[in-house]
């Protein structure tokens, strides 16, 4: 048998999903409840608690229990707009090295003792570039030895599926972004940028099946041609 306080958070929790209760509201207090549901403080209390330790309420000292904002909206959404046509987006290959810097097997999640593939690319619109990526990859992933053909590494996604049948594309990612005033001589260079010009560095990892790291990327986007969307779909 279902306890009568699980009973009572499954019923106030439906009333919170179905938005009777704007995020920031003032919710039952627990006389409200008891008188609500004919029960006692022991189990109004219960109720009021799972709710509150599931991230739905929140409490304010003094004032009574609040709607959380943090669970009404579940689904979030980012993605990037382009700002350009793709059609006249191209791809330089600057370079494709072996290297074992500490800190980025730490990212890949290898031991110091192994190495990975760096590749570093430039992408431009037209002749305008506006995103360098630096792309590093477990030796598992990479086909050896390299092309001498650097322009076989202008997509790596599409290198990889077809060399191992892996579509990064699909895999489960993580990926942070923000703005920064790079100091990097060749960087700025490279995109044609001034010292007091930013950029948006995007810092993604993407994970195989087994959690393992398949790519760690580093990209630094022009900020002319950086724009975020963001959806919230309420639950």
């Amino acid at each position: 048998m279902i306890p009568k306080y699980e009973q009572i958070k499954q019923e106030l929790l439906t009333e919170i999903k179905n938005h009777l209760f704007v995020p920031g509201d003032k919710f039952y207090s627990e006389a409200d409840i008891k008188r609500k549901y004919s029960v006692s403080s022991i189990t109004a209390v219960k109720a009021l608690n799972e709710l509150t330790t599931a991230g739905y309420l929140y409490r304010v000292q003094g004032k009574g229990t609040f709607v959380s904002k943090s669970k009404v909206s579940q689904s979030v959404k980012f993605s990037d707009i382009e700002l350009h046509s793709l059609d006249k987006e191209k791809v330089k290959v600057l370079s494709v090295e072996e290297a074992n810097d500490p800190v980025i097997l730490n990212e890949l999640g290898l031991p110091k003792n192994e190495s990975y593939y760096r590749f570093k690319r430039v992408r431009y619109f037209d002749d305008t570039p506006f995103l360098v990526h630096v792309t590093h990859l477990p030796k598992k992933l990479v086909k050896e030895p390299i092309n001498k053909d650097l322009s076989t590494y202008s997509s790596i996604y599409e290198r990889v599926r077809k060399d191992f049948g892996i579509d990064l594309f699909s895999l489960s990612s993580i990926e942070t972004d923000e703005i920064i005033f790079p100091q990097d001589a060749g960087l700025l260079n490279l995109l044609h940028l001034s010292f007091r010009e930013p950029v948006v560095k995007q810092v993604k990892h993407s994970y195989l099946a087994d959690r393992s790291v398949a790519e760690y990327i580093i990209s630094y986007k022009h900020w002319k041609y950086f724009k975020t969307k963001i959806e919230v779909e309420a639950e």
